[in-house]
């Protein structure tokens, strides 16, 4: 599988935890929503709730998926990568609005970090 065009959704209990290499964030109604537990709370996503406050954890059960706007891939190997549809689900992206959103912080980080130099 090339996981820069796909990846696999771990889910426990009906309840959507991440992928095989990043997290989720999920965005409904101008909020963004992380799985409430059992994942490992990544790099890329520490990043993103110092940045943005307001992640709230929920469960993110896989019914309830066809009410988020948007799914978006976050983590170290991925940066910041918006979902565009889902194998084998109705669900598809309605927005690409907090995806931009996520990218500038992100492009603005990667882009001050400092090189090191071995």
């Amino acid at each position: 599988m090339d996981t820069t065009k796909s990846d696999i959704a771990l889910h426990k209990n009906n309840k959507i935890l991440e992928t095989g290499t990043s997290n989720l964030l999920f965005i409904k109604k101008n909020k963004i929503y992380s799985p409430n537990k059992n994942f490992y709370n990544g790099t890329t996503l520490k990043f993103f709730k110092k940045k943005i406050k307001k992640i709230k954890k929920t469960n993110i059960s896989i019914d309830s998926l066809r009410e988020y706007d948007e799914i978006i891939v976050v983590g170290s190997g991925k940066g910041v990568v918006s979902v565009s549809n889902i194998t084998n689900s109705p669900w598809k992206r309605k927005s690409l609005k907090y995806y931009r959103i996520l990218l500038k912080f992100y492009q603005k980080a990667v882009t001050n970090c400092p090189r090191y130099i071995g």
